[in-house]
């Protein structure tokens, strides 16, 4: 799963973001971080002159197991709401796509295990537009206690309704059922 969020509006940035998606599906049998370290590579070599960059979270689930495996490059907008209505934020320090300015990031993934009922969420950075911006995350937390995952997503369509919404917003969720 890859939610990418290039920067800018328009045809320039809808290609970036195709091309990420399109580089991370090109040898399926490399390691998600392997595969996310060479998008970052080929984002800085073809970014170098613009200010532009990707921000992304890339996640790989193993159906059988719950198993998951999440890289976040910049993102900072992924969680897992457990099936109790505990939830958990999968942060990261990781640049965005095509900002690594030639620092080393070795881009490791977090890991961890969806049970049944279990659901994993992410969101693009429009949504942070419209959440309370005093409190982003507790506005998350809040909703998610209230409504739950499928509420949470009912939440995201109203809100990309909003007159505040001016970038666009993604809202991606996985839940396990068995």
């Amino acid at each position: 799963m890859t939610l990418a969020d290039a920067m800018g509006k328009g045809t320039g940035p809808a290609l970036v973001a195709a091309t990420v998606r399109a580089s991370l599906r090109t040898a399926p049998e490399r390691s998600l971080s392997d595969a996310v370290i060479e998008v970052d590579r080929l984002l800085e070599d073809d970014l170098a002159d613009t200010s532009m960059f990707v921000t992304a979270v890339v996640a790989e689930l193993q159906p059988e197991t719950g198993d998951l495996e999440v890289i976040d490059a910049g993102h900072s907008l992924a969680f897992v709401v457990r099936a109790d209505g505990s939830w958990t934020p999968l942060r990261s320090t990781n640049l965005p796509l095509g900002m690594g300015m030639g620092l080393a990031d070795p881009r490791v993934p977090v890991t961890t295990r969806l049970e049944p009922g279990d659901a994993f969420i992410c969101c693009s950075d429009g949504l942070l537009d419209v959440l309370d911006p005093d409190d982003p995350f507790g506005h998350v937390e809040r909703v998610l206690a209230e409504m739950g995952p499928g509420g949470a997503v009912g939440e995201a369509l109203r809100l990309a309704n909003d007159e505040r919404a001016t970038d666009d917003i993604t809202v991606v969720v996985v839940r396990r059922d068995t």
